[in-house]
């Protein structure tokens, strides 16, 4: 069970880039800017101390990195502290603060808010994007594939670092189930490689870590985790919300720390958008997370927006269509397609998608863009992996075009999207599988 979890993660190990992300500790977003009083004084050293026994199994950088780099309010920070020490302590944990090496920001800094601010709405997204409220005529999956979704400004929001009072941040409510940090998989356990990172920041260590436990809190033969979703059952929703937005603010600060603004590895994205998974499935216990609906959005479209070729598109463009946002879900939809691997089943699901969550006076346009691309890839020699899956294709494919039919008001267009539904189906039932 272990090596069947773990090889899900091995595919992509190692495909590393760069990115940005921003960080902070669990205090109010809205205070003033810091003001390092005079009469706080303390005991650096002893702080450190302090700071590691009471403070940093929320922190998970460790080094306080985040309460620097957001630039707290001594008063702030000595305020959360005496809910764990005591004053004296407080002070010594500020003091430390104080000589942590980060250049500061304003705590109302939304770590990778695409465009750097947010659209006014749905249309507004859309006239940003493309000057009208129409999907282009003359767009080409090039021209697509070149948009980075981390630059198009959305009408979602993405967390803050920290606040106090909801769960719309980056920093978990309780502290990691350290149980998770020894549960051994074919790649070891994940404390040696936190604690190496902690030493080193090492992205290597990093990766390894982060890897281990997104297996510890999923696997089927361990009781601790919070995160197994078959059977449901087992499924803890606030626990595995919590555990996975502490594993997700390790990526967020290495990032920070280093200035990076391109992706950096699969396995730190994709934890990103398995913190919306835990909001999205919590829906379906009686143990829902807070404000679930909008994080289920804002960190699957934070993971996506990183790995564009990743993912099955509806569960981030249902989440768009509940707030009221279908040209977010078909750009959603759209742009993933074109990301996708040359022989990926996923584009035959896409173009299903693009029909189902397109808004009507896009529909052509946008199916018939999904439909030529689809033609291409078919006429590029692209495979599928047995009759199963071409079989899936064809039935998305038709789908499609019965769901966009409904759409259109025009019979020209339905005919014309008829005659690329005949191509991709002929190409479709060319293939032969790849394999069993």
């Amino acid at each position: 069970m272990k090596a069947r979890l773990a090889s899900r993660f091995l595919t992509y190990l190692f495909a590393t880039a760069g990115l940005t992300v921003v960080a902070a500790c669990n205090s109010d977003s809205t205070l003033a800017p810091r003001d390092d009083s005079p009469q706080i004084s303390g005991n650096a050293i002893a702080g450190l101390d302090a700071f590691e026994r009471e403070c940093a199994s929320c922190h998970s950088a460790r080094d306080a990195f985040d309460i620097a780099f957001f630039a707290f309010p001594d008063t702030t920070i000595v305020r959360r502290a005496v809910a764990h020490v005591d004053t004296a302590t407080a002070h010594d944990i500020v003091a430390y603060v104080r000589t942590v090496r980060a250049l500061p920001t304003s705590r109302d800094f939304r770590p990778f808010q695409p465009g750097g601010t947010r659209a006014a709405g749905d249309a507004n997204f859309a006239t940003q994007l493309f000057v009208a409220d129409r999907w282009p005529t003359d767009m080409t999956a090039e021209q697509l594939a070149a948009i980075d979704p981390l630059d198009v400004p959305i009408a979602v929001e993405f967390p803050r670092w920290s606040v106090e009072f909801d769960n719309i941040d980056w920093m978990p409510d309780k502290p990691l189930d350290e149980r998770l940090l020894d549960y051994p998989t074919p790649y070891g356990t994940a404390r040696p490689f936190l604690e190496s990172y902690h030493a080193t920041h090492a992205e290597n260590d990093l990766v390894f870590a982060v890897l281990n436990l997104r297996i510890a809190e999923r696997a089927v033969d361990n009781p601790d985790a919070p995160c197994v979703m078959e059977p449901f059952d087992r499924f803890r929703p606030t626990e595995c919300f919590e555990t996975r937005r502490w594993i997700s603010t390790l990526a967020a600060q290495h990032m920070l720390r280093y200035g990076q603004r391109d992706a950096v590895n699969a396995i730190l994205h994709d934890g990103w958008w398995d913190v919306g998974n835990a909001a999205r499935r919590s829906l379906q216990t009686p143990e829902e997370v807070d404000n679930a609906l909008e994080n289920w959005a804002q960190w699957m479209y934070l993971g996506w927006a990183f790995e564009p070729d990743r993912h099955a598109s509806v569960y981030l463009s249902l989440a768009l269509e509940a707030l009221g946002l279908p040209r977010h879900a078909t750009f959603h939809s759209l742009r993933a397609m074109v990301a996708r691997a040359e022989n990926s089943q996923a584009p035959f699901m896409d173009v299903r998608n693009t029909a189902r969550f397109s808004p009507p006076h896009w529909t052509f346009e946008t199916m018939k863009f999904g439909l030529e691309h689809l033609v291409d890839r078919l006429h590029s020699g692209i495979s599928l992996r047995n009759q199963e899956q071409i079989d899936e294709s064809r039935e998305a494919v038709l789908a499609a075009y019965v769901q966009a039919s409904r759409k259109l008001t025009v019979q020209a267009e339905r005919t014309d999207l008829l005659v690329l539904v005949n191509e991709v189906i002929d190409g479709l039932d060319q293939l032969v599988p790849a394999g069993p």
